[in-house]
């Protein structure tokens, strides 16, 4: 499924990563402040789209913001939830 991020970047991502309990099990360590489980999240939510985003990332800020990495992130699984396509 193609997901649009805010900026209107457009991503690639497999629909079927919200299924995945290790993605919640990650992202459940995020929110209870273990944010180097970010990393693990960003990998099976992302896979493949990881170096995409990142390059889009660098190209906006010259560097890799984990803010923005977070933010995005967010976004993407907003709209897989939400079945919001480019």
């Amino acid at each position: 499924m193609k997901v649009e991020l805010e900026d209107k970047f457009v991503l690639e991502i497999d629909d079927r990563k919200l299924d995945d309990y290790e993605l919640v099990e990650a992202l459940t360590d995020v929110d209870n402040g273990k944010v180097a489980r970010l990393t693990d999240a960003v990998n099976i939510l992302l896979g493949d789209s990881k170096p995409v985003l990142f390059e889009h990332i660098k190209e906006k800020k010259g560097y890799v913001s984990t803010e923005e990495v977070k933010n995005a992130l967010l976004q993407i699984i907003g709209g897989l939830k939400n079945g919001k396509k480019s």
